[in-house]
């Protein structure tokens, strides 16, 4: 999946017990990136986002977002956690995170770069993968 690239490891194997701290221990692994021109407005934007319409997939993965000023470039970070976590109005479980900050003026890009990687993760080989991969470096390549 070409154009993909996660701002930093992702994190692997987080405990969280409810999808707000699983986003706050996922964003703040993006806190001193220069993509993102203000941390703590991007989470807020990330969680208004979340509390309007929460983007879950299905099949353990959620893509929370933010479309903002505050981001310089499309920034990405992914997380696994240990455990599923609730996600949502109807508590869908959750084990995979792809957190995005999107430039206003990249929607076009933002949107090809999740089209491509939604259906990647359509592929159940590829989320046991994910689930069972033991490096950040592993899980990383799984998605490159």
């Amino acid at each position: 999946m070409s154009g993909l690239k996660f701002a930093v490891p992702p994190a692997l194997d987080i405990v969280a017990s409810h999808e707000n701290e699983a986003i706050r221990l996922a964003t703040d692994l993006l806190a001193q990136h220069a993509g993102i021109t203000h941390f703590g407005g991007f989470v807020d934007a990330v969680f208004d986002r979340q509390r309007i319409n929460p983007p879950i997939l299905g099949n353990g993965v959620a893509i929370p977002h933010a479309r903002t000023a505050l981001a310089r470039e499309i920034v990405c970070v992914a997380a696994r956690c240990k455990d599923e976590v609730p996600f949502g109005p109807e508590a869908i479980p959750v084990r995979l995170l792809f957190i995005f900050a999107i430039p206003l003026h990249l929607i076009d890009e933002y949107l090809a770069l999740t089209a491509s990687l939604v259906k990647r993760l359509r592929s159940p080989e590829i989320i046991e993968s994910l689930l069972a991969a033991e490096t950040p470096e592993k899980f990383a390549a799984l998605l490159s």
